[in-house]
């Protein structure tokens, strides 16, 4: 039995669909059932639970021999995951699969606050000795579908504070199924991957394949990471997360996204998808 945190999410949601396309049993920690009825269609089962909770991730622990490890960024997250682990430990569970953090933010003195809480539950899964594998993920494809599709679909503008560094974008799809790869092998314990696109491109490279795949002009406008900040908390996001993304800009503004890996294509013998199948697939969201 697998069990998957996050599995409402992007990548947890499709962790679970493949895993159960794989011929895996599947359980599914959910705060609310009545949102997963499309997992529990599939034949996932259902835990009610909370990872503040403890007596429910024991009993969500209960009989798994996998964990799939991925939630929502918080400022307790690093005490949040380690409920998970601390319960993973007592339900003498085999194997974490946790999805961390681009790699140049995860230290215990890294520039964003959620790649040190990263590093902490890294850290800590380490200290347990349960075999781990932890996926380090780029900037995700479908991001741009809540950051950028909106005023693209307006305006035909692309603003976001990158400069022209280079991001080597992923599709989500493509994490997952290297999560899927990792939680139904033994040949991955105690390693950690880099997960990215097949290629890393500018912004202004990104406007023009939007520019393709909808067929009108868009255009980039950078934006100074602090002017964005602004926009944000217009918008009533919370401080915490505003500078959690401004720190993610400058490291990506600094190169950090830069690098290319191959664990997509080593670890699931298919190629990554390209930014261009991803536009194409989601063009109508660009649109007006």
């Amino acid at each position: 039995m697998i069990l998957v945190i996050g599995a409402t999410g992007k990548i947890g949601g499709e962790v679970a669909r493949q895993l159960v396309t794989a011929g895996s049993s599947v359980r599914a920690l959910v705060r609310d059932p009545s949102k997963a009825v499309a997992l529990a269609d599939l034949g996932v089962e259902l835990a009610t639970g909370d990872l503040g909770d403890a007596a429910s991730l024991d009993k969500a622990m209960h009989g798994v021999d996998r964990v799939f490890l991925l939630s929502v960024q918080d400022l307790r997250q690093a005490e949040l995951q380690g409920n998970a682990v601390d319960a993973a430990v007592r339900a003498e569970v085999g194997h974490i699969v946790k999805v961390s953090g681009i790699a140049p933010s995860v230290s215990p003195g890294g520039p964003a606050e959620i790649g040190r809480q990263h590093w902490q539950t890294e850290h800590r899964i380490e200290a347990t000795g349960v075999p781990f594998t932890f996926l380090r993920p780029g900037f995700f494809m479908q991001n741009l579908l809540e950051t950028a599709a909106p005023m693209v679909a307006k305006l035909g503008l692309l603003a976001a504070p990158m400069n022209g560094a280079p991001i080597a974008m992923v599709d989500a799809r493509d994490i997952a199924a290297v999560a899927v790869a990792a939680l139904t092998s033994d040949d991955h314990y105690d390693r950690v991957y880099d997960v990215t696109g097949p290629r890393a491109f500018g912004y202004s490279e990104l406007a023009a394949v939007l520019t393709g795949a909808t067929g009108r002009r868009v255009r980039y406008l950078d934006t100074p990471p602090r002017l964005a900040a602004k926009a944000l908390r217009r918008q009533g996001q919370p401080d915490w997360k505003v500078e959690h993304l401004v720190e993610m800009a400058e490291l990506f503004r600094a190169g950090a996204g830069a690098t290319v890996s191959t664990t997509v294509r080593d670890l699931t013998g298919h190629a990554p998808r390209t930014i261009e199948s991803f536009a194409a697939e989601h063009a109508s969201a660009f649109k007006r």
